[in-house]
């Protein structure tokens, strides 16, 4: 088996706890680019979010790919140029952004160009922290400021663990159907277009490229990987929850102790 694209997660899976990449991670993967493997990172984050990894790993040529917003995007590095792009519209944040409000639930759109915008004053701990972190600005509007034009990459509810529990328990049918919805992090539950996962944004991209399914290495710890887990050899971290664990194919080390890196030694290098 010869992997020519490595998918990786980045929270949790090529970064540390401190979001850092360790000197061991970044040489691993230079070294399995440098051998002319594709490093793609796939990631919930926006654009913003991701340029400072990808100057650290040297993925900055027009060759060089990124997934963002969890496979709403799909762009080259060099040029920006997007290759891929499944974004909701007007009409999908105004029923999440109602539903938000229905729910007393803090919700935020991300648009593609990396901007936040919320339009209630409390604004969330939780969509500072995602706007200080992946570098996003964000901006406060009351909901009817908000231009027709509007099409976010995607809509996220941003609060407690336990008021996410009590709203996505009681999600209507009509939502679940209609977009793709995953708990990303304890404090983040997430709709998307239904076209937008990671896994179906990997496979896209590898079919664009003349990559097979089967040369094809992913990498992940949450549950918005599960899509990207079950494409090509799936590596769960360490650190990943019981639903990743169980769905891939190998089982390394956390992010903390250089996980990702390991797999990569051991089924590319």
């Amino acid at each position: 088996m010869t992997i020519k694209l490595i998918a990786t997660d980045i929270d949790g899976t090529l970064v540390k706890d401190n979001k850092e990449i360790s000197e061991y991670t970044i040489n691993t993967l230079k070294k399995a680019h440098a051998n002319g493997v594709h490093i793609v990172l796939c990631t919930g984050r926006p654009v913003s979010g991701v340029q400072n990894y990808l100057t650290q790993l040297g993925l900055t040529s027009a060759n060089d790919y990124v997934i963002t917003y969890n496979g709403a995007q799909v762009q080259k590095v060099g040029n920006n140029e997007v290759l891929i792009s499944n974004t909701l519209d007007y009409t999908d944040f105004l029923t999440l952004d109602n539903l938000s409000h229905q729910l007393n639930i803090h919700g935020q759109a991300i648009l593609p160009s990396s901007d936040m915008y919320v339009t209630t004053p409390d604004i969330s701990y939780y969509s500072v922290l995602d706007s200080f972190y992946t570098k996003m600005p964000l901006h406060y509007r009351l909901q009817n400021e908000i231009p027709h034009t509007f099409k976010p990459a995607k809509y996220m509810w941003a609060d407690e663990p336990h008021i996410l529990q009590r709203a996505t328990t009681g999600l209507p049918p009509a939502i679940k159907n209609k977009y793709y919805t995953v708990r990303s992090e304890k404090w983040f539950f997430e709709f998307m277009h239904p076209d937008a996962t990671k896994g179906n944004a990997t496979l896209k991209l590898a079919k664009m490229l003349g990559i097979d399914v089967s040369e094809i290495l992913t990498a992940g710890d949450q549950e918005n990987d599960l899509t990207l887990i079950k494409t090509g050899l799936g590596i769960a971290m360490g650190n990943a929850i019981p639903k990743i664990k169980s769905s891939a194919q190998y089982i390394t080390d956390d992010n903390n102790h250089d996980g990702l890196a390991k797999a990569i030694e051991k089924f590319v290098l």
